[in-house]
């Protein structure tokens, strides 16, 4: 059965096409990992140091209880499935699965990775994927590298966000920042402890640069709101902040599956002029509209429109041929000076680069076939690197720099250039 996700007809249409086995590259690979982010679940990663109320803020999420995760298990993921079911991955690679839920399980000592599946609708959309970032300094870089790999929506759980995991949080891309939030837990304590507004003013400068939000949460007391025999507690419930910090990962995950179907209907007008068609769509008509004849003087003076326009467009892709040898180089040194590019800074810069070039030649005057020939390359550009930037990653940042030097190598072979 599929979920509701899975039926979206965007998704169908683009398995579909991705079917017919006959897809150019790249078109094949970046569908593919379209058509998997979409399909998948949104990964939301509850991150934190140990014993920071990442259980329980869970708990709290998904309104549940029962799900609490196995102890000094490194990851802890929490998913929707046909039935209870509990997986647990050993160092050695083996995975056994075993009925029912986690707690109730003999975890051995060597896991690395547990997995509670239930068959809870409100799991369709996303898993909570619990990761502690714990140990020596190496093994908390080991365990927030793993966060961020997972990561589509991370939540920092923390008492007081201290110099250690501001540190730490330094390390995180900017991408993940703008999809993270700070979830201050145990905040009941703290405000009984009379620390709770001062660590909130200290740390407001902090999270406008560095998080989403900030939110104080009381989980034990979300947790009592949601689980009351007769009926939630909508004033608990809200009061001790677990609504609003809900509210917004549900609105981040809504907002994100849209913005991938509008990229993914993108995606499919642009494919749909690489397939071969079936049946060509037949040409309506076209009625020409009558014109007088020029006179003699009319025709001399189109003809040096017509020369001057053509010489500003020359001028304008000789500009553009320095644009795209500037970007270019600078994105080759920053692929060879390092072991392990910034890609997420390439692939913006392979984008400033395309916007330079459209807004360049965008205000070249007159039907010149040379700049409408570069602004059909460029338009195509746009939407590859459209894909590159859903794929993120070296391989991506490698093909977008690529397109920039196929551009630039097109230049110069443009008609009278």
């Amino acid at each position: 059965m599929k979920s509701a996700e899975q039926v979206n007809p965007v998704i169908d249409r683009l398995e579909r096409m991705l079917g017919q086995d006959n897809l150019p590259p790249p078109y094949d690979r970046c569908g593919a990992r379209l058509l998997g982010l979409l399909t998948r679940p949104v990964q939301v990663v509850v991150a934190g140091l140990e014993g920071k109320g990442k259980s329980r803020l869970i708990e709290m999420m998904v309104a549940r209880t029962e799900t609490r995760q196995a102890q000094n298990v490194p990851v802890s993921e929490l998913a929707h499935g046909e039935s209870e079911q509990a997986l647990i991955e050993r160092a050695d690679g083996s995975v056994s699965s075993v009925a029912g839920l986690l707690k109730d399980c003999d975890i051995p000592e060597d896991a690395v990775r547990v997995r509670q599946e239930l068959p809870d609708p409100r799991l369709i959309q996303q898993d909570f994927v619990e990761i502690s970032v714990c140990g020596t300094d190496d093994e908390k870089r080991a365990a927030l590298d793993d966060a961020i790999a997972r990561a589509d929506l991370m939540i920092w759980c923390s008492q007081d966000f201290a110099e250690e995991e501001q540190q730490l949080w330094s390390l995180v891309p900017d991408h993940i920042k703008d999809h993270s939030i700070l979830a201050l837990t145990m905040a009941d304590q703290q405000l009984m402890r009379g620390v709770l507004q001062s660590n909130i003013a200290r740390l407001e400068p902090i999270v406008a640069d560095e998080f989403l939000g900030l939110f104080p949460v009381a989980t034990i007391q979300g947790i009592t709101a949601q689980n009351r025999a007769e009926a939630p507690n909508e004033a608990l419930w809200s009061s001790s902040g677990g609504k609003s910090l809900v509210d917004l990962v549900s609105r981040q995950i809504r907002q994100g599956r849209t913005a991938d179907i509008d990229q993914a209907r993108i995606f499919i007008d642009r494919l749909a002029t690489e397939l071969p068609q079936s049946a060509p769509i037949a040409n309506l008509p076209v009625v020409a509209a009558r014109s007088a004849p020029m006179t003699e003087s009319q025709a001399a003076g189109a003809a040096d429109e017509t020369a001057a326009s053509e010489g500003d467009a020359l001028a304008d892709l000789s500009k553009a041929v320095n644009v795209l040898q500037r970007h270019a180089a600078r994105m080759l040194d920053a692929l060879e000076e390092t072991e392990v590019p910034d890609t997420d800074t390439i692939l913006k810069d392979c984008n400033e680069a395309i916007n330079s070039l459209t807004t360049l030649l965008g205000s070249s005057a007159g039907d010149d076939p040379v700049n409408d020939a570069m602004h059909g390359d460029l338009q195509e550009g746009e939407e590859m690197l459209m894909l590159f930037q859903l794929e993120r990653g070296v391989d991506a940042a490698l093909d977008a720099v690529t397109l920039m030097l196929q551009l630039r190598k097109e230049l110069p072979d443009k008609p009278e250039l």
